[in-house]
């Protein structure tokens, strides 16, 4: 990799660091030089702005979240393989990015107009495929009558709520973070059972 290439790589890596920790508001352009290891000239020459970096930054970490869903949800794989699937691509993407789920909700809730024009220049939707793959399962009994909104958003809470709220989890059952991590482990098997021990007829 060129050397002027790795060094925009290392500086959005660092910013991603960052801003996924603190926010825009909380991030400084020094520190994320720092984090980088390079100076804040440096810094400047690659990114003029501390918006321009914030919004690369926040678009990309959007990109992690919804087209790999998105991706699963569109396969040829059965209704309960693509919930395993999901459940492991969100346990997956939240230990290696504790700080993104609430990086990304809370500038969707400080920039709602932002957000949706660029989650609707993604062409981000629910899948046609899923949404018939669900209506199948419901017209065979198999599951009970419900709109693919609900059982999806069904499946991201039970993902989500716990990253988010962590420090309030651990806090609650007196987690360290080994035992948080062991705590994510097993709700990773749980999940699926629970989706479909609640939707199953």
């Amino acid at each position: 990799m060129p050397l002027e290439k790795q060094t925009e790589e290392q500086i959005f890596l660092a910013a991603q660091r960052v801003f996924q920790e603190k926010g825009f508001a909380g991030a400084r352009m020094q520190e994320i030089a720092d984090e980088a290891d390079i100076n804040k000239s440096m810094l400047h020459y690659y990114y003029r702005s501390k918006e321009k970096l914030f919004l690369e930054v926040f678009q990309s970490s959007v990109k992690k979240v919804f087209p790999q869903l998105i991706a699963i949800l569109s396969s040829g794989d059965e209704l309960e393989a693509k919930v395993k699937k999901v459940v492991e691509f969100y346990y997956n993407t939240f230990r290696k990015n504790p700080y993104l789920p609430s990086f990304v909700l809370h500038e969707m809730n400080q920039h709602p107009k932002r957000f949706k024009e660029f989650i609707n220049s993604q062409n981000i939707r629910i899948p046609k495929e899923f949404a018939e793959q669900l209506e199948t399962e419901i017209e065979k009994g198999r599951i009970m009558p419900m709109k693919p909104t609900h059982f999806l958003i069904n499946i991201v809470s039970l993902c989500l709520m716990p990253v988010i709220a962590r420090t309030l989890v651990q806090t609650l059952f007196s987690l360290d973070d080994d035992d948080f991590d062991a705590f994510l482990a097993e709700r990773k098997e749980l999940i699926p059972k629970v989706i479909f021990s609640g939707v199953q007829t």
